[in-house]
C-alpha cells in the first residue's frame, strides 16, 4: 500500500500539469483517470484498498472539473492584465484656464429598463427545481397550502408548519417580498405580503374569483356522500357567485333579528363561569370548549331556532346530543387539518385520518339533515302564510328553504361549512380577544369605562344600538383580528397576467397573500406586535390600511357571516367585562394553524367579579 501511494499521487500532478499547459478538456482527463482506476482495481482487489482509491479518484474528478471550469476565467484575467490601461495618462499638463467646465445633466428617464422581468426569475427554494420532474409520480398535495414534509424541506427541518406563519416568514426573509415555488403543488405558486401587491391581485380578480378549497371535504361530499356539489367553500367562479347572491341578504339580517337570543346565550356562559371557577376565580384549562359550546349554541339558535343546551349541565353529559355534536366538531376540525396538510393518499384508499374525519362529518351531517326535515315539515304546515313578520322572524334555515333557488343538499353543505369553519372561527377569535384584554389591564379598564358610560346601571339592558355606541369595543375586536386573523393567508387563482414587483405573473398562477404577516409589519402599522386598539379610533384608519388588514377576506369571497360573528363577539365581551375583571398569569398564548388560527395554550383565565 505504501509503495503504491507515490505512483498513485503522481497521477493528479501529471494531469494537473497537462491541464495547465495544454488546456486538455475535462472529459478527456476523466477518461484517463477512469482507465487508470480500472487498472488499479483489477490489480488490487482488496476491498479496503479499492474503497480508498475510489474516494481519492472522486476527489480528483472534482478538482479536475473545477480546474477546467476556472481556466477560461484565468485566461481572461491574464489578457486583461496584459492589456491594462495605465491609471495616469502621460500627456502634457494643460491649464484649465481657457476652458469652460460644465456640469453634466443626467436624464433620469433612461436610467433603468422598465420591461417586466420573466416569471422564471422570481426567487424561491431551488431544491424544488430538482424535484419537479419527480412530482408527477407522487399523489397530489393539498391545495390549501403546504404539507409538513415540504416545509421541512424548505427550512432544512428547523421549522414546522403548525407554528402558523413562521415558515412563510422564513421564505420571505430568505428570498424577498415575492417568492415563487415551482412544480410540486399542482402548478406554480407565488407568495406575497405587501399591501400594494395584494391590492393588485384583488383588482384583477373580477366578479367570480377562484380560491383554494378544502379538498378533503370536497372528496367527502362528491365521492363519499354522493352530493351534487362540493359545498360553498369549495365552489368556484360563477357557481359561488350564484350561491352568494341567494343567501347574502339572509346573513345580513339574521344578527339584528336574533340579538335577544344571542344575549341570552351569553348570559348562559356567564352562569357557567360562576359554576366552574375555583377559589382563585380561575376557570379550568379546557375553557376553550366552553367557548366552543357558546359559539355552537349561538349557531343552532340562529340557524335551527333550537336551544340544544350546550352550556347546561345536561349538555355536558357524554350521551347528550350537545356533547356528540361538540365531540364531532372537535374531531372533524382536528382530522380535516391533518388530511389537508399532507399527501392526499386518501384519494386512493380510506386512510385512518380520513375515516375519523368522515365519521365526525357523518354525525354533523345527520344532525343537520334532521333539522332540515323538521323545518320542511313546519313550512308545509304553515303554507300560505307569507307575511313579512313571519318571514323575518324565521330562523336562517327556513329562510334558505323558502328560497326556491337553493337545493336542500346545498343547504346541508352550506350549514356544515358554517359549523366546521364559522363556529370554530368565532370561538377562537373570542379566546384571543379575552386573552389580549387580560394581558392589557389599562386597555381593559378603558373598555370598562366606555361600557359603564353607555350603560351606567348594572341592570341597563344591552341593545344593538348600545353596541354601536361603543367604538373602543369595536377597536379591541379589530386589533385582535389584526394580530390573530382567523385565516393567516388568502389565496387566489389569477384570471389574467399581471405585473408584481417588476415580475410578470402569468394567468393561472396560484397566489398566496400572507395577510397575517402584512398586518404585523412596521411599514403598515406602528408597533405592529403591540395590542393597541387606539390605532383604530383615528379618523380614516380603516381606509388607510385597507389591504393591510383583511380578517374577513375581500370582495366576492369575503366571509358571509361577518356581521353575525362581530355581533356575537362584541356582545359577549361587553357583558363579560361589565361583570368581571379578566386576568391571565401564565405563559404567552400564541397560535397554531389547524385550518384556522387556534390558541396554542390553555385558557386559564381568572374572572374576578367587579361588584
Amino acid at each position: 500500500m505504501q509503495r503504491l501511494l507515490p505512483r498513485f499521487l503522481s497521477i493528479p500532478r501529471q494531469y494537473a500539469l497537462t491541464m495547465m499547459s495544454k488546456s486538455v478538456a475535462a472529459s478527456e482527463g476523466r477518461k484517463c483517470l477512469e482507465l487508470n482506476a480500472s487498472d488499479i482495481i483489477c490489480k488490487y482487489r482488496h476491498r479496503g484498498q479499492i474503497l480508498i482509491y475510489i474516494m481519492f479518484y472522486i476527489i480528483l474528478l472534482i478538482l479536475a472539473a473545477s480546474m477546467a471550469q476556472s481556466q477560461p476565467a484565468s485566461v481572461v484575467d491574464e489578457s486583461m492584465r496584459a492589456e491594462s490601461i495605465p491609471l495616469l495618462d502621460q500627456t502634457p499638463d494643460i491649464s484649465p484656464a481657457g476652458y469652460e467646465v460644465t456640469t453634466m445633466k443626467i436624464d433620469t428617464g433612461v436610467i433603468s429598463d422598465r420591461t417586466p422581468l420573466p416569471f422564471e426569475d422570481i426567487p424561491g427554494p431551488a431544491v424544488l427545481k430538482i424535484w419537479e420532474k419527480y412530482w408527477k409520480y407522487v399523489p397530489l398535495l393539498g391545495t390549501q397550502l403546504f404539507s409538513s414534509l415540504l416545509i421541512n424541506r424548505f427550512t432544512q427541518g428547523r421549522l414546522s408548519w403548525n407554528r402558523n406563519v413562521t415558515p412563510l416568514k422564513y421564505l420571505f426573509n430568505e428570498y424577498g417580498c415575492i417568492v415563487r415555488i415551482n412544480g410540486p403543488l399542482s402548478g406554480d405558486i407565488v407568495m406575497i405580503h405587501r399591501p400594494e401587491h395584494i391590492a393588485e391581485v384583488f383588482k384583477q380578480e373580477g366578479d367570480a374569483p377562484v380560491r383554494s378549497g378544502i379538498d378533503i371535504l370536497q372528496h367527502y361530499r362528491l365521492n363519499y356522500r354522493k352530493y351534487r356539489l362540493a359545498g360553498p367553500f369549495s365552489l368556484q367562479g360563477l357557481e359561488w357567485l350564484e350561491m352568494r347572491e341567494k343567501v347574502e341578504k339572509d346573513f345580513e339580517q339574521i344578527a339584528s333579528y336574533s340579538f335577544c337570543k344571542i344575549e341570552a346565550i351569553c348570559d348562559e356562559l356567564i352562569g357557567r363561569i360562576y359554576k366552574i371557577r375555583n377559589r382563585q376565580n380561575e376557570v379550568p384549562g379546557n375553557f376553550h370548549e366552553d367557548l366552543l359550546r357558546w359559539a355552537m349554541e349561538c349557531f343552532c339558535n340562529l340557524t335551527f331556532n333550537k336551544h340544544l343546551g350546550f352550556l347546561e349541565s345536561a349538555g355536558y353529559n357524554s350521551t347528550s346530543e350537545a356533547s356528540r355534536i361538540i365531540n364531532a366538531l372537535a374531531m372533524a376540525h382536528k382530522y380535516m387539518s391533518r388530511c389537508e396538510t399532507g399527501f392526499q393518499v386518501w384519494r386512493f384508499f380510506l386512510t385512518p385520518f380520513a375515516k375519523k374525519l368522515f365519521d365526525a362529518c357523518d354525525v354533523l351531517d345527520g344532525v343537520i339533515a334532521k333539522y332540515v326535515r323538521q323545518a320542511q315539515s313546519k313550512l308545509r304546515t304553515r303554507a300560505g302564510d307569507k307575511s313579512a313578520e313571519v318571514e323575518n322572524s324565521s330562523p336562517i334555515l327556513e329562510k334558505f328553504l323558502l328560497n326556491e333557488g337553493i337545493h336542500p343538499d346545498d343547504i346541508c353543505t352550506l350549514l356544515m361549512d358554517m359549523i366546521i369553519l364559522g363556529v370554530q372561527a368565532a370561538a377562537n377569535s373570542e379566546a384571543f380577544l379575552l386573552y389580549y384584554l387580560a394581558r392589557n389591564p389599562r386597555t381593559q379598564r378603558r373598555l370598562y369605562d366606555e361600557i359603564s358610560t353607555v350603560l351606567p346601571n348594572t341592570d341597563s339592558p344591552f341593545t344593538e344600538n348600545a353596541l354601536k355606541n361603543m367604538p373602543y369595543l369595536k377597536a379591541c375586536l379589530q386589533e385582535t383580528l389584526r394580530l390573530r386573523p382567523t385565516l393567516p393567508y388568502i389565496s387566489r387563482l389569477l384570471p389574467k397576467t399581471i405585473s408584481l414587483h417588476g415580475y410578470t405573473i402569468p394567468k393561472g398562477t396560484f397566489v398566496i397573500m400572507a395577510n397575517q404577516i402584512t398586518s404585523q409589519r412596521e411599514e403598515n402599522f406602528e408597533d405592529p406586535t403591540k395590542f393597541r386598539p387606539e390605532r383604530w379610533l383615528v379618523s380614516g384608519a380603516k381606509e388607510d390600511v385597507e389591504f393591510s388588514y383583511l380578517p374577513f377576506g375581500y370582495g366576492a369571497r369575503s366571509c358571509l357571516g361577518k356581521r353575525m360573528a362581530e355581533t356575537e363577539m362584541m356582545l359577549l365581551t361587553a357583558k363579560l367585562i361589565r361583570q368581571f375583571r379578566i386576568e391571565y398569569d401564565y405563559a404567552d398564548i400564541g397560535s397554531k394553524f389547524m385550518m384556522v388560527n387556534v390558541p396554542d395554550k390553555s385558557l386559564r383565565f381568572r374572572f374576578v367579579e367587579r361588584n
